[in-house]
């Protein structure tokens, strides 16, 4: 999956028969690198547990980019190596906990509740 801006249209998600240069299909790599090229610094990148490093090349596009990059930390994660891997090359904005990611989602997002 990925995502894509065809000349001065709207984003778009599209599916690809890519990447043959990854390991996983889906990638998370490749979704988040072609994110952080459409939306450069407006780009949110999460990475939680899963096993591997898949993620670690995305979320430093986003970094390098100027986006929002957050990690669950290694305490309320089943399997820390996707967000080790993120860890080592550190390009962490925020580490939280699995129950702090929706608020953190909210404030980079600037969400207002209605009165």
């Amino acid at each position: 999956m990925i995502v894509e801006r065809p000349s001065d249209s709207r984003p778009l998600i599209a599916l690809t028969p890519e990447p043959a240069r990854h390991l996983h299909v889906p990638s998370i790599d490749v979704m988040m690198e072609s994110a952080a090229s459409v939306f450069g610094s407006l780009t949110m990148g999460i990475i939680m547990p899963g096993m591997g490093s898949d993620g670690a090349q995305g979320i430093k596009s986003i970094h390098r980019r100027g986006g929002i990059t957050l990690g669950q930390d290694e305490a309320s994660c089943v399997v820390y190596g996707m967000p080790r891997a993120c860890a080592e090359m550190r390009v962490w904005q925020r580490v939280v906990s699995l129950a702090q990611i929706p608020q953190q989602i909210l404030r980079a997002t600037r969400y207002r509740k209605q009165a």
